[in-house]
């Protein structure tokens, strides 16, 4: 078992010095993969002394920028048509989603295309879905089973509680909860 694990962590460390630029003493997990359908590095960027335990994607247009002393939980998801970026000192704990798009488009129209023509094409590419930037300010914690959506800035110091959908911008040094998150108490500047 130890042997397995061994070569998991090997496989998910190989994913990302293949498709991203990191920073040194970078830590990994067994359960993460980098995934970059630009085939640039530079197009994911990861800070210095961080630890990734789960998985981050570009497609052929995006990008992802994240500062140093970053933690990714395991089974936690970032993915990027346009672009993310992150802060330094930011924590997203396990089973975290952070997307700057829809996934896929609103229109039932259009579902009902990407239905009725196949689970493996094109119809399904992100780019077909609304996206716009996400940007997670420094020292920011996400809490487990959180769900982060397109066009929000979280602020500077903030807390997002565990199993909140963030929907719309969270001021600095603040605490949101709920689905759709919502301010629950401001918390003093250090």
């Amino acid at each position: 078992m130890i042997f397995v694990d061994w070569y998991r962590k090997l496989k998910s460390a190989r994913s990302y010095e293949k498709n991203a630029t990191i920073g040194k003493n970078m830590k990994f997990g067994v359960a993460g993969r980098c995934t970059n359908f630009s085939n640039n590095p530079q197009r994911i960027l990861v800070g210095d002394d961080s630890m990734v335990l789960g998985s981050i994607c570009v497609t052929e247009n995006g990008s992802i920028e994240i500062g140093d002393h970053f933690y990714l939980g395991p089974h936690s998801f970032i993915g990027a048509e346009t672009s993310i970026k992150i802060g330094r000192c930011v924590i997203i704990s396990n089973d975290v989603r952070v997307y700057d798009n829809n996934n896929h488009p609103t229109s039932p129209k259009a579902r009902e295309y990407m239905s009725l023509n196949g689970f493996t094409n094109d119809n399904w590419a992100w780019h077909h879905a609304k996206s716009s930037p996400v940007i997670i300010e420094d020292n920011v914690w996400i809490g487990q089973f959180s769900t982060i959506l397109k066009g929000v800035t979280i602020g500077k110091g903030s807390i997002v509680a565990t199993r909140s959908v963030v929907t719309k911008d969270v001021p600095p040094y603040s605490i949101v909860a709920g689905n759709p998150a919502k301010v629950v108490k401001q918390l003093e500047k250090e």
